[in-house]
């Protein structure tokens, strides 16, 4: 799909080749067998036990999780899931399950733990006197989580429940990061005083079973806070119960809290979870009947043919997309950074509407007062977008769904919030500044749940203050991440070309998103004046942010190339006219160039009133990554490129927080040494045991950002969409790594192959759509060196 039109400049030097057939022989390995004979060396695998929690290993389906290790002679588990959110909008940790074994396996000196990634399972051999074998695995098409234990001699298995959340806690510490909706960020004032409420121990012999019930919640004070109609959208904590039951053949009830085993060479733990919304007298009741049904299901089938469809699923999830990068230790480090952090999306990306959380997505260990700690309850425009950028490329399109569902869910209370706010002239604070009476849909940068201002962002003290005004100082006019959801569903159909995401999730959000930009300021000279306005969170009080303006220029011509047969003549004429009201492009030698007329001394500008603004996060290369109006195969590279040497904020010399997207724009440039660099730094592992999981010493361990943000420079190094439905293979890629690869681009194209030692042997499936620019030499733009 074409981007709006930018003036003519410096094209890149790589030399476009037709994308019909492959350059070469044709791939002779199949999907199936490249990743049979590849994956499993990326296995991760210890031969000690674990201390702690941070050495756990990850497991689960997309909503339902666990993380999984072995500490003293107990293999411990603690239970997550995707939409157990309680009563003080917080996503919670169900409980852990300590789980003992006789003869004890586990002191020994033999010990192996090994994460298996094509199987999606973690495996556990220890022992000599028997050696045991067990096998954890969340079923990928089930709510059941499978601990099966094996031995060649009788052996026992005990497990034992610990209520995270034993007794009712009426004033829990109110911490403004993990009470985020109901504590204001920045003053500490509490709106809604948290109360953390006990779970319940359901006494049923031959299980453990256990919920919490959300008998109340602060939904609807945090909708009239905001001037919203509690009605407007589906209440989703009040009534909610989720939790757990436990079973298993041949195991019988120590207590309400412990379940023991036969003597046998085979046993097999059913860990079942569950929830729902129920808001009559009866939940308990129904939720019981609904978990029993569930878990009698599973305990009756089979597991062999459980087991078979769950690897069924893994399989045809692993040979959608392959990086296999080799040559040194570095190629090894990305491919086991790319191949990991997919692995971690595809156990937490599948709650419907409820996204992957950016900081420690359902692996938060909490703290010893408080299971359910976590450092930012909130969906960050800014933080969450990582995750979902990176899954184009690989072709997770499924996994996409429940971040595009968050905001298409949530429009009608998006445009109700734009009139509750600013439906009639009004002046807007801090700034005193008058703004139109607006129309159209707008979600904050620190979002809620349900689409909703988190209330600790909004404020909650509110004497003296217009509706319109939010207490949160740092992103109070940031809005960039509206312009960015558009782009990324534009983008999503151009790899899909889904008609029906596109009429019921991409068009009905972007009509909204052009409309509130269009009249939510003055115009000047007929032209949009967005003041004022942030650039992240540092640059303040601007007109017309990069970030926004080359957004609203993407969208627009974007928006006027779809197929007529989804857009209406209004539609059309409206956008034509909108795009005529756009203000250019910030680019310019100072504060005051903005022409168009573009030289060597131009370069991408934070604002149209600011040159390059103070914030690191380098809001002036938002026309690079995610806009794409400037990169390789486009127009003005060697523009990018300079304003990319010149940035404000340089890894790691100016921070080495979480959300550092050096990595992404270096390969968007095609700068093959600098890409390189920032890639295998944004792999770096954090404070925690499991290579798959990164830093989060800002956002709260384990991290996520870092390695998102390096799955997607690895895609873009090896394969880059350029301009219309044009890609450029191996667009920065190191000549001294040989890789076989599988990735997908638009138009439903997928391109596999292998590049030794400097030759290309790929094909491309969907011939005769756009071109593939392939560079088999080193893209290198410029040295390492000169770029930090």
């Amino acid at each position: 799909m074409a981007a709006t039109a930018l003036p003519l400049g410096t094209l890149s030097a790589v030399g476009a080749q037709p994308a019909a057939g492959a350059t070469g022989a044709s791939v002779a390995e199949p999907t199936a067998t490249v990743v049979d004979r590849l994956l499993p060396a990326y296995n991760e695998v210890w031969t000690s036990k674990s201390t702690d929690v941070t050495g756990s290993m990850p497991i689960g389906n997309g909503v339902q999780a666990a993380n999984v290790w072995v500490e003293g002679d107990q293999l411990r588990l603690l239970l997550a899931a995707g939409d157990a959110w309680e009563e003080n909008v917080r996503l919670a940790k169900l409980g852990q399950l300590d789980i003992t074994f006789c003869p004890n396996p586990f002191d020994s000196s033999g010990f192996r733990q090994e994460l298996k990634l094509h199987e999606g399972e973690v495996v556990i051999t220890a022992g000599s006197d028997p050696v045991i074998t067990t096998r954890v695995w969340v079923g990928a098409d089930e709510q059941t989580i499978r601990v099966e234990s094996d031995a060649p001699s009788p052996f026992t298995m005990a497990v034992r429940f610990t209520n995270l959340r034993p007794k009712d806690n009426p004033s829990p510490s109110r911490s403004n990061f993990t009470f985020y909706d109901l504590v204001n960020s920045e003053d500490g004032y509490v709106g809604v005083h948290p109360k953390v409420y006990a779970d319940r121990v359901l006494d049923r012999p031959g299980t453990i079973t256990w919920a919490h019930h959300n008998s109340e919640s602060a939904y609807d004070e945090i909708m009239r806070l905001q001037r919203l109609n509690p009605g407007i959208h589906d209440d989703p904590l009040t009534g909610r119960t989720f939790g757990a039951q436990v079973r298993g053949e041949g195991f019988a009830s120590i207590s309400a809290s412990g379940l023991r085993s036969d003597r046998d060479t085979s046993h097999r733990l059913d860990i079942t979870l569950h929830s729902s919304i129920d808001l009559s007298a009866r939940w308990q009741e129904r939720w019981e009947e609904e978990i029993g049904g569930l878990a009698g299901e599973s305990a009756r089938t089979p597991v062999d043919r459980l087991r078979a469809d769950h690897q069924r699923w893994w399989d045809r999830f692993w040979n959608r997309s392959y990086i296999f990068a080799t040559g040194d230790a570095d190629a090894d480090k990305v491919t086991k950074g790319w191949l990991h952090t997919r692995y971690l999306q595809a156990t937490a990306g599948r709650t419907p509407a409820m996204p992957i959380r950016f900081n420690g997505s359902l692996f938060t260990p909490g703290r010893p007062d408080d299971a359910d700690f976590r450092k930012w309850n909130s969906y960050h425009a800014f933080n969450q977008r990582f995750a979902y950028w990176n899954m184009l490329a690989s072709g997770d399109f499924d996994l996409m769904q429940s971040y595009f569902d968050q905001y298409a869910d949530s429009l009608p209370l998006a445009k109700a919030r734009v009139q509750a706010f600013w439906g009639e002239p009004t002046v807007e604070e801090p700034s005193r500044v008058e703004l139109p009476a607006t129309q159209g849909a707008m979600w904050p940068e620190v979002m809620g749940l349900w689409g909703h201002a988190v209330g600790g962002e909004y404020g909650w003290n509110r004497a003296g203050h217009a509706a319109n005004w939010f207490s949160g100082s740092w992103t109070r006019w940031l809005y960039a991440g509206n312009v960015e959801i558009v782009t990324m569903m534009l983008d999503y159909f151009s790899y899909t070309h889904d008609m029906r995401f596109a009429r019921e999730k991409l068009l009905p959000v972007a009509r909204e998103v052009v409309r509130f930009y269009d009249t939510h300021w003055h115009h000047k000279d007929g032209k949009i004046d967005m003041y004022p306005m942030y650039s992240g969170e540092g640059d303040r009080n601007l007109h017309n942010p990069a970030a926004d303006t080359a957004g609203l220029h993407r969208i627009l011509g974007e928006l006027q190339t779809l197929p007529t047969s989804l857009t209406t003549r209004r539609d059309r004429a409206y956008w034509a006219e909108v795009t005529h009201r756009l203000p250019n492009l910030p680019v310019g030698e100072n504060a005051q160039d903005n022409d168009t007329s573009w030289g060597p001394r131009d370069r991408l500008k934070t604002a149209s009133d600011v040159f390059l603004g103070t914030d690191t996060n380098n809001q002036n290369l938002y026309p690079i990554f995610p806009m794409r109006l400037f990169g390789a195969g486009r127009p003005h590279l060697d523009l990018a490129v300079a304003s990319y040497q010149e940035r404000r904020g340089k890894y790691p010399a100016d921070g080495t927080q979480d959300w550092r997207h050096d990595a992404i724009h270096a390969a968007y440039l095609g700068l093959t040494a600098e890409a390189k660099f920032q890639t295998l730094a944004a792999f770096r592992t954090g404070a925690w045991r499991y290579t798959g999981f990164g830093p989060g010493s800002v956002d709260g361990e384990p991290g996520m950002e870092p390695h998102a943000i390096a799955k997607m420079a690895l895609q873009s190094m090896l394969l880059h969409p350029g301009a219309d439905d044009d890609a450029i293979l191996y667009n920065a890629w190191p000549s001294e790594w040989n890789v076989q690869f599988k990735l997908h681009t638009t138009r439903g194209r997928t391109v596999q192959g292998r590049l030794v030692d400097g030759k290309s042997d790929h094909t491309v499936t969907r011939e005769g759509v756009g071109n593939l620019a392939v560079d088999e030499s080193e893209a290198s733009t410029s040295t390492t060196a000169d770029l930090r």
